[in-house]
């Protein structure tokens, strides 16, 4: 231990996150030579280059990859030894929580969580992060976002997965479409036009299992978020498939109705997750227990 230099560490870790000098230099109020001189001392200990230069910054390594999780981790526990465990009091808190969620969390979920949060933690804030699947995993491992709440499991050791309720699929159209019934063979459906939502929303489950059956939707459109699908599907005459979760604010609000889809999709499971650490963080742990309490349920709310 007395070789090791926390100052080092911390410019470690926040070469990784920033993959900039200059940002790094100003985040801890030092010159940029000073940040160059400190990345020197550490490719010295590490014995590695672990940041390259490129016209989009600098590119951490495999080694930086593989040491970051644990360097991050290893320097929350002593921020967390000094600031004293487990002294996380809700009510008198003025943390801001960060929680990465799609439009359909937003519309569906969030309601609910942040009464309850403002009921129970009256100066905290909440700040809601579009959610792209891709990178949720990297968001929680980095800081970047206290909680996730996706649909798509994300297996990984260093995640806390808490599962709060289960789902299917279902088609969205017109109310008045004139061709689509309740139950329309695999034929009529594929025979319309579709609207496809981005797969960051991480909701692909419906086209992954049409790909198996050597099937693909005819795309007529393509957007970024569900909350736009109604409306459109109303206007168009155009197909959607949405969670089943959300449906029923779909059909109370557009005029468009749902249809079971004619091939058979699983169910699927909302969970919440969060990044296990050597010292839990107790702030973090209790919007993880309220959280859960509020939608850990069969049905969304």
């Amino acid at each position: 231990m007395a070789e090791v230099d926390l100052n080092l560490l911390k410019t470690f870790v926040l070469l990784y996150e920033t993959r900039s000098v200059t940002r790094t230099a100003e985040s801890l109020f030092i010159t940029q030579p000073s940040v160059s001189h400190a990345l020197r001392r550490l490719r010295r200990q590490f014995n590695d280059e672990l940041f390259l230069r490129s016209a989009n910054g600098l590119v951490a390594t495999e080694t930086a990859a593989g040491i970051y999780p644990r360097l991050n981790q290893a320097l929350e526990v002593i921020n967390e030894t000094v600031r004293g465990v487990g002294q996380f009091d809700p009510t008198t808190s003025e943390r801001t929580f960060r929680l990465l969620a799609t439009d359909l969390g937003e519309i569906a979920l969030l309601p609910d969580v942040l009464a309850t949060i403002g009921n129970l933690a009256p100066h905290s804030t909440v700040q809601v992060i579009p959610l792209d699947f891709s990178t949720a995993a990297e968001e929680l491992r980095q800081g970047h976002a206290d909680a996730v709440i996706c649909t798509p499991r994300i297996d990984s050791a260093d995640l806390q997965r808490d599962p709060l309720f289960r789902g299917n699929y279902l088609g969205l159209c017109a109310r008045t479409h004139p061709r689509i019934r309740s139950r329309p063979t695999l034929e009529e459906y594929l025979a319309e036009r579709h609207i496809l939502v981005d797969a960051a929303a991480g909701h692909v489950d419906a086209d992954r299992i049409l790909t198996r059956l050597g099937h693909r939707r005819d795309v007529a459109a393509r957007v970024p978020h569900f909350a736009v699908l109604p409306e459109l599907v109303a206007r168009t005459g155009y197909l959607g498939v949405v969670p089943s979760g959300v449906a029923d604010l779909f059909t109370q609000r557009s005029d468009v109705r749902t249809f079971a889809l004619p091939f058979e999709v699983p169910e699927v499971e909302v969970a919440l997750y969060t990044y296990r650490r050597a010292l839990p963080s107790p702030g973090i742990e209790w919007l993880r227990g309220t959280v859960a309490s509020v939608l850990r349920q069969d049905e969304p709310a």
